[in-house]
């Protein structure tokens, strides 16, 4: 038998099979996916896992090498897995090494990371005799009398606990093993987050008449072939309870489920509500994970002790098998799709998984992608609807507050007029107000009024953004970072001024006003430790704290039955950004965050503090209107052949020489010019390509140049792609990085 091994190391001349022989001793083991070490090129052996095994080779089995050994007793990657390699190689351009790292733990694979075990000390006599022990001369030996002392209150105990209460105890339980007096036993501890705090039964919700058909669609396609379902529910319609419903039911027919919420921080909240309901058969995954704790959640799914995971963009690959369902709570999320490589849309390797298991995909949000909607009208999804708040509340009333009127009145504050006057009714209630802004740090630059120089990245052509906690200047690309200057760096003037706000500059303000009142801050700054977006919610949830200022972490998915007031700073922020998805991020972001608020008995307030109130895109988030949105926006689309009417690739030339960047973008910019020259798909098809300086030039210390390309959305679209990627991975680089995206997530 032969095995064909994609061996462990990210190379593009390597990303191809290898054949190896299999040892006769191997043979009752062999199974594709298995995890083997082989010999390869100089070295003596490397990892690598078996994608098939053939009967037959062409090359002649006397140069075969053989497979050394296997390193685990079952497969680390599933028949499914298999299949969905190839597709990503096929659909992202990826390599397939690099795809197997997304399916298999990275600390599995260099062997870091193994089983925890504790040892549990017990008594291996029994009590009488133990007792009897304690009146002889072992009370002399004052560790062994404790240790025999304590067995006899707890029965049992954990070797670190003896060690850390009577010191180093070690010697002392060898002898009263060694003697038949004692005896230890290893025993497995899985490490998994919130595993230590226990669920607490609930009673399930009583659904309403719209959840209760929406259900009933999911649990008649579950028990089908699956189908693929794109739930628009408003902001607290109650999505969540039938997702649960939905879930329990697969998993009361046998079958696994996974549901990928957009953000770390949703995640405490989700699992815990999913854990109330549905017990400890959930698993976990996601970033902030510790080594251990990824490990063995990973091992949990793989034999199918959990059924249902729970997690971020990454869980779309846990080990699941015979899925019935997946959900992906707020579709729209850019941070669904991968900017690194491998890039690519958690959404479509759902989508993926679910047509492979005959499973039920669900997307739910309040605020669907354009794009996405844009197909569920042509028939790609079913449409659900849920169009009322499950407590019969109204959504929220939003008001808009034009700040350049309260400039013109003299206040110079972050906070309106209207805004204080809700906060301050806030508070004297006892409520709850979240405030918004979709910026950290204290100010967002820091500028010389003498001369107009803006403090810039010395590795990136951005500017600094000011942190007063740590009295830096800090690069949010690089993290580079520098003290404040006394004086201008290019002039030398002593005016330097720190312009815009910051959600740090928004809580200081905050306190300022409210010195007595709690207020906790939610951002990347706040959130770097373990656990710290579990810590700052259960906070807010607890009431430890009346006000809650954050980003973008805070917009959506939250549920807090207290918060009546929600607060907008700067509504506009978004929709400075040259991107043709500015307005429908500033329409969700403004619509997600507005739903925070009122969603118990507590009536709801928004104020949505802008400079420019009469966009559309921020009236209809003031009004929950998002068809008009939607109406409005398809049709610029498809006036101005932006996606879905359109694909935008982006080829990025980066290098530490600006020479290098720019002469491989004018290189393969020629490639595709020849081709356009030749054929006529190419002709009718490619409404512009352009290479320009990216429009962040240096980013962490690199020069960019990129092609910027639109393509027609149509039948030969998918030929294009391919093609155009071929022709520019063609090009050999030298000393300068390539990155292709289609439909980048960022166009900077």
């Amino acid at each position: 038998m032969y095995a064909q091994v994609i061996v462990d190391i990210a190379h593009q001349d390597i990303d191809h099979l290898f054949t190896y022989k299999v040892p006769q001793e191997l043979l009752p083991l062999s199974k594709a996916g298995m995890r083997v070490k082989v010999p390869f090129g100089g070295r003596k052996q490397v990892e690598g896992f078996i994608i098939a095994l053939t009967d037959t080779c062409e090359i002649a089995p006397s140069l075969l090498k053989p497979i050394i050994s296997f390193v685990d007793a079952q497969p680390v990657i599933t028949q499914e897995q298999l299949a969905l390699i190839s597709w990503m190689q096929k659909e992202y351009h990826a390599k397939a090494i690099d795809i197997i790292r997304l399916l298999v733990p990275s600390d599995l694979r260099s062997g870091r990371v193994r089983e925890k075990f504790n040892t549990i000390i017990s008594l291996a006599i029994s009590q009488e005799q133990a007792e009897q022990m304690l009146e002889s001369e072992i009370k002399y030996a004052s560790k062994a009398y404790s240790i025999i002392s304590l067995l006899l209150e707890v029965l049992e105990v954990e070797k670190s606990y003896i060690n850390q209460t009577l010191g180093n105890a070690d010697a002392a339980l060898k002898t009263l093993e060694s003697k038949g007096i004692i005896k230890s036993t290893k025993l497995e501890q899985k490490r998994s987050p919130y595993m230590g705090i226990a669920p607490t039964a609930v009673n399930w919700h009583s659904l309403n008449i719209e959840q209760h058909a929406v259900l009933q669609e999911l649990k008649n396609a579950i028990d089908s072939n699956g189908n693929e379902f794109l739930l628009h529910g408003v902001t607290g319609s109650g999505k969540t309870e039938v997702y649960m419903r939905a879930i329990d039911y697969a998993a009361q027919s046998g079958k696994s489920a996974i549901v990928l919420v957009p953000e770390i921080s949703l995640t405490p909240q989700m699992v815990n509500s999913f854990r109330e309901r549905l017990g400890n058969n959930i698993a976990v995954l996601h970033s902030a994970l510790s080594i251990g704790e990824r490990y063995d959640e990973w091992r949990r799914i793989r034999s199918g002790e959990a059924k249902i995971v729970i997690g971020a963009r990454s869980a779309i690959f846990a080990p699941c098998t015979d899925i019935g369902l997946i959900v992906v709570d707020e579709e729209h999320e850019g941070s669904y799709i991968s900017d690194t490589h491998p890039r690519y849309d958690a959404v479509e390797v759902a989508a993926f998984r679910a047509k492979y298991n005959n499973a039920v995909l669900l997307l739910g949000s309040a605020t669907p992608s354009i794009a996405r909607y844009y197909k569920a009208k042509q028939g790609k999804y079913k449409i659900l609807e849920l169009n009322g708040r499950i407590n019969g509340q109204p959504l929220p009333k939003v008001e808009l507050v034009n700040m350049a009127d309260e400039f013109s009145s003299g206040n110079r504050s972050i906070f309106s007029k209207r805004l204080f006057t809700l906060l301050d009714e806030t508070i004297k209630d006892k409520n709850q107000a979240m405030l918004f802004l979709n910026r950290r740090g204290y100010s967002s630059f820091v500028m010389c009024r003498a001369c107009g120089e803006t403090i810039s990245c010395k590795n990136c052509d951005v500017s600094l953004t000011y942190h007063s906690g740590v009295k830096l200047l800090r690069c949010h690309y690089c993290n580079f970072e520098m003290p404040l200057p006394n004086e201008c760096p290019s002039c030398g003037s002593k005016y330097i001024k720190q312009f815009g706000a910051g959600t740090q500059k928004v809580e200081e303000e905050f306190s300022k006003f409210f010195p007595d009142t709690n207020v906790l801050r939610m951002d990347v700054d706040t959130t770097k430790t373990k656990d710290a977006h579990y810590h700052i919610l259960k906070k807010f949830a607890d009431q430890e704290a009346q006000v809650l200022v954050g980003t973008q972490m805070i917009a959506k998915g939250h549920d807090f039955p207290m918060v009546a007031l929600v607060g907008v700073i700067a509504a506009e922020t978004m929709l400075r950004l040259p991107d043709y998805r500015s307005r429908e991020r500033t329409f969700s972001l403004i619509t997600q965050v507005a739903g925070r608020a009122g969603r118990a008995q507590t009536k709801g307030s928004v104020i949505v503090q802008t400079y420019t109130p009469q966009h559309f895109a921020i009236t209809a988030a003031a009004q929950h209107d998002y068809s008009g949105f939607y109406n409005h926006e398809i049709a610029e689309r498809q006036a101005m052949w932006y996606p879905p009417f359109a694909v935008f690739i982006r080829i990025l030339f980066s290098s530490e020489n600006a020479e290098n960047s720019l002469s491989f973008a004018q290189s393969t910019f020629g490639l595709i010019k020849d081709r356009l020259s030749e054929s006529v798909i190419w002709k009718e098809n490619i409404l512009y390509f352009q290479v320009t300086p990216s429009p962040i030039g240096r980013l962490k210390g690199l020069s960019r140049h990129q092609i910027l390309i639109k393509l027609k959305e149509t039948d030969s679209t998918k030929e294009l792609t391919n093609s155009i990627f071929e022709l520019a991975e063609g090009v050999q680089l030298k000393d300068t990085y390539r990155s292709i995206e289609v439909n980048p997530t960022n166009l900077f």
